[in-house]
């Protein structure tokens, strides 16, 4: 199942030919279900890539637009959270695969296909708000929602203006 669903993902660059060509891709929940750790529960949308290919090097250039559902840090809550980026990754041609910025990666030169599913999934995770807040939680008062603590403290006992007998003592030795 895995395979198929990222099938669609992967560029065929034997075919291609030098110049710019433009790629469609369906975000679907089965996408999202595909990658481990995933911190989308579910999102669909669409991710479009204009691909500007090089005897060198390939550019691409994202423009993802996708609604995903998330659980709000607050409240537990599920919501939707709409997410739109656009993103450019480089993509040279050497001679081993590596990953060489968050930008710029190297692929070996024989290689026949490019699989850009893994660009779209971690611009989608970078896109997701570090602290998820339902949307009707956004403008109360965050002192509403912070939990308080009833029990009494030390801190909270009256203070008593009086001074140690014993301090008095010390205060009236002369020197």
């Amino acid at each position: 199942m895995k395979n198929s669903i990222l099938k669609s993902f992967e560029i065929n660059l034997t075919r291609l030919e030098n110049g710019i060509h433009h790629f469609q891709f369906e975000l679907v929940p089965d996408f999202f279900k595909t990658f481990e750790n995933n911190l989308v529960k579910e999102g669909f949308g669409s991710a479009s890539m204009s691909m500007d290919k090089s005897e060198a090097i390939i550019i691409l250039n994202f423009m993802i637009k996708v609604n995903v559902l998330l659980d709000c840090d607050l409240s537990l809550d599920s919501y939707l959270e709409s997410l739109i980026c656009e993103k450019r990754h480089i993509v040279k041609f050497g001679l081993t695969n590596e990953e060489l910025s968050d930008e710029i990666s190297v692929i070996e030169m024989g290689t026949q296909a490019l699989d850009v599913s893994n660009y779209i999934y971690d611009y989608v995770s970078l896109e997701i708000p570090m602290k998820k807040v339902h949307p009707r939680l956004r403008d109360q008062e965050r002192a509403e929602l912070v939990y308080k603590d009833k029990t009494p403290s030390l801190n909270d006992q009256p203070q008593e203006n009086s001074v140690d007998p014993r301090w008095e003592a010390l205060k009236k030795i002369k020197f």
